[in-house]
């Protein structure tokens, strides 16, 4: 199985308020490499095996970092006084990339999760897709797509709220045919005639055999973009 994020150097960002380009980070040959996504309220740092690899990682924020191949233990904190932690095993090795989110849980402490799918498997002949709502200052959003075999906008899910929650049991993959995905993601109205306005969109191609994550997230300036990993 082929993962997305290795497959394509150039993600387009849809963001509320301006539009944006970003390039997605892969890992390069000899330089294990992993990546935090910063889902959190406040800023972060990041440990491996106890040292600091990552400092002050802003809300809203990706960035990797190297970590020698092998297995480790990685520990995400709130900067300053690090009273909430929150850890997770990380196995490195070259020309992998591994994907941890820094999440605000249910109780508004801070909470993290493994992004990387595992089990799926898309046919040849298919593509698959699923979008997290890591935005937790956004509030309710309108997420919309059309896919390759649905050429009506239709409703991601109802109420798409932020979500801590990143199992493919909360968040499944939705499975089509060979083609393009077109993404877009508002605030009001709270129905489908914000289509054609939508501030933020993303048109994703996939070929077969192939899946992505959306993630949306925060912008510090107000509003949210979206990031395929």
């Amino acid at each position: 199985m082929r993962f997305f994020s290795r497959l394509i150097p150039l993600a387009l960002l849809g963001v509320i308020a301006s539009c944006d380009v970003s390039t997605t980070i892969v890992g390069t040959a000899g330089n294990p490499q992993f990546r935090v996504v910063n889902a959190f309220t406040s800023s972060v740092d990041v440990l491996v095996d106890g040292n600091v690899v990552i400092t002050a990682l802003t809300p809203g924020s990706v960035t990797t970092s190297l970590a020698a191949p092998g297995n480790h233990t990685l520990v995400i904190r709130t900067t300053g006084a690090g009273s909430s932690t929150s850890q997770q095993p990380l196995t490195s090795a070259v020309g992998a990339m591994s994907t941890f989110a820094a999440l605000r849980a249910t109780n508004g402490s801070l909470s993290s999760a493994v992004l990387d799918d595992t089990t799926g498997v898309v046919p040849a002949s298919g593509t698959s897709l699923r979008i997290l709502n890591f935005a937790p200052n956004a509030g309710t959003l309108q997420v919309y797509r059309t896919q390759p075999d649905v050429s009506t906008p239709t409703a991601w899910q109802s109420a798409f709220d932020y979500n801590s929650d990143a199992s493919t049991q909360a968040a499944p993959f939705v499975l089509s045919t060979t083609g393009s995905w077109n993404i877009r993601a508002w605030t009001t109205p709270a129905d489908a005639s914000g289509w054609t306005t939508a501030p933020a969109k993303l048109i994703l191609p996939l070929a077969g055999g192939e899946k992505a994550t959306i993630l949306i997230l925060n912008q510090p300036t107000g509003g949210v973009r979206l990031l395929v990993i």
